[in-house]
């Protein structure tokens, strides 16, 4: 990894992991995230590479709970990109992704992976992610509030997912 600071999520949905897939390549689904995330805008591109299914999700969001201490470095808004890669299904249904990210115009950098595995009658949804803020002798003060504004968006996609499964 990048040595920076780890981020691990996960979340429990009572579905099969077809039907978890099926919520987070939905193109419509991942606009209500970036909705329920407060973005001020949005792209999502749902498309197929080979066998793999990429999602991509830019959304420009308020700079507003940023640290003073990094404000200048990002300005008013955040445009933030990301990237799963998922793999196709293994046997039992569960699914791996490369996942990247960054925050445009700034030296933040996410990189990991993510899962969608069967566990008992439920799917369990994964991510682990290295974030790294790449500033000298700032970015490690940095990096914690970053990774508290990923996890706090990934939890609010989770909420809607448990949603989207009932």
């Amino acid at each position: 990894m990048m040595s920076g600071m780890e981020l691990k999520l996960s979340a429990s949905y009572d579905a099969t992991p077809e039907e978890v897939f099926a919520i987070v390549t939905d193109a419509t689904f991942r606009e209500q995230a970036c909705e329920k995330t407060k973005a001020l805008a949005y792209d999502v591109q749902v498309t197929e590479s080979g066998g793999d299914t990429v999602v991509r999700v830019q959304r420009e969001m308020p700079s507003k709970d940023v640290p003073d201490i990094a404000r200048k470095f990002v300005g008013e808004t955040l445009t933030v990109v990301q990237t799963e890669t998922w793999h196709p299904a293994k046997p039992d249904g569960s699914r791996d992704a490369d996942v990247k990210g960054e925050i445009s115009n700034t030296p933040v950098t996410l990189k990991g992976t993510a899962s969608i595995t069967p566990f008992a009658s439920a799917t369990v949804q994964a991510i682990d992610l290295d974030v790294k803020v790449n500033v000298p002798l700032i970015g490690k003060k940095i990096e914690p509030f970053v990774v508290d504004a990923i996890r706090a968006g990934l939890q609010k996609e989770h909420e809607l997912g448990r949603d989207w499964t009932h």
